[in-house]
């Protein structure tokens, strides 16, 4: 015990540390005790964690009390990132396909993915929707001048009347006017 309280006295510890001292406090406690179970009654740890403990301690020392960092978890069924790219361009390229059209085309192409994963990775991306869509082209269009499809022409115009007159040209404000009879 006099170990312990001058651990305590010696330096500012860290979360880990402070949780360690307090997992190598069961351990010495059973020690003392003889008893396992009185030791983790006393402490309220349950003696799969304390036996769990114990073979950490003896094999790693006292660093082995510590949490262990996270694992990464990457699930191996990741969609890789060109397929994604490839699902964006085609989503921008047929505004107006769906998901099993998607998954069809890709299909053509040699990849294989399910419409479930196309419609995740579009929603991820901003795209789910037609309307996402139509706005995704609309703002590519008004950033730069690109060159559409008239497949995406057609997309747009149906959703926005203004993108129809998008080829008439003025000189000045209120040179063309129209008037409905």
């Amino acid at each position: 015990m006099g170990r312990s309280s001058t651990a305590k006295k010696a330096a500012p510890r860290d979360t880990a540390t402070k949780l360690a001292q307090q997992r190598l406090s069961v351990l010495e406690l059973a020690r003392e005790l003889g008893n396992v179970a009185e030791a983790c009654r006393q402490r309220d740890m349950d003696r799969t964690s304390f036996y769990e403990w114990k073979r950490r301690f003896q094999t790693q020392g006292f660093e082995g009390l510590k949490d262990l960092p996270p694992i990464h978890k990457s699930h191996p069924q990741t969609t890789p990132p060109e397929v994604v790219e490839r699902i964006k361009a085609l989503a921008l390229e047929h505004p107006a396909y769906g998901c099993n059209r998607h998954e069809a085309r890709l299909a053509l192409e040699g990849t294989r993915v399910s419409s479930i994963t196309i419609q995740k990775i579009l929603h991820e991306h901003g795209l789910g929707t037609k309307i996402e869509r139509w706005l995704a082209l609309e703002r590519q269009n008004a950033a730069q001048a690109i060159e559409i499809t008239p497949e995406q022409a057609a997309f747009l115009e149906k959703l926005n009347p203004c993108f129809r007159e998008r080829h008439v040209e003025s000189s000045a404000p209120g040179e063309l006017l129209s008037a409905d009879t």
